[in-house]
């Protein structure tokens, strides 16, 4: 018997997630200060310099993103193992991706009532948390692959990793999904493409447009697990 396919680890729907990753991303750069929020290693090097300088407004700006993104990957966990309390894995699994996917909707609209003019510290820190929540919930492909959600480096690693084995070793499967992580890299760069334009026209409101995706992605889990 053929096993059900998980349409959460399918290539369209990790596009989707990686799309809308990219404009939390792009979102956070043209909206809220040129800062990326989704990955933290640009607030390790801030929070570095914030150190040496004796710069206290540097290292505040810098560490509370690190925790509000640490707290999103702690919060993704406690709900899937702790409150979640159903014995089924696969049902579990399904409502945990759900709820990540609500908390995500309610999270973003917030980002999106903050004015531009307001500091830029709580809406990053909130997308922190808010891309932890979906790096930590979205991160498989076909159940065998591993990708990110919500930023580009270890994708492109994976790519260029299976094109070499595809295009030089010569094996077929590599190269399929290397095809596939070259869809998710330009999902990531087209979402924040997208967000940039948006963001010309509407602002801090251009996060609502996220929130709609996250609907229709929490539609189709809940429709076709």
């Amino acid at each position: 018997m053929t096993a059900k396919k998980n349409v959460a680890e399918t290539i369209y729907f990790s596009v989707l997630m990686i799309f809308i990753g990219g404009m939390m991303d792009g979102y956070s750069y043209v909206v809220r200060g040129g800062v990326f929020a989704n990955g933290q290693t640009g607030n390790f090097i801030k929070l570095g310099l914030g150190v040496v300088n004796l710069d206290k407004t540097l290292f505040i700006k810098s560490i509370v993103p690190i925790i509000g993104f640490w707290l999103g990957i702690f919060a993704a966990e406690h709900l899937f193992h702790v409150i979640l309390k159903e014995p089924d894995h696969e049902i579990r699994d399904v409502r945990w991706k759900r709820y990540i996917l609500w908390a995500e909707i309610v999270l973003l609209l917030v980002v999106g009532l903050i004015p531009d003019s307001t500091i830029n510290l709580v809406p990053n820190s909130l997308i922190s948390f808010t891309a932890a929540l979906q790096y930590c919930c979205f991160r498989k492909l076909d159940d065998k692959a591993a990708y990110s959600s919500v930023f580009a480096s270890g994708n492109m690693r994976s790519c260029a990793e299976n094109y070499y084995m595809g295009l030089v070793l010569k094996r077929p499967d590599n190269l399929r999904r290397a095809k596939q992580y070259t869809m998710i890299l330009l999902g990531f760069l087209f979402g924040a493409v997208f967000a940039a334009i948006l963001a010309r026209y509407i602002g801090e409101k251009t996060i609502w447009v996220t929130c709609v995706m996250l609907l229709a992605a929490s539609a189709i889990v809940n429709e076709r697990n």
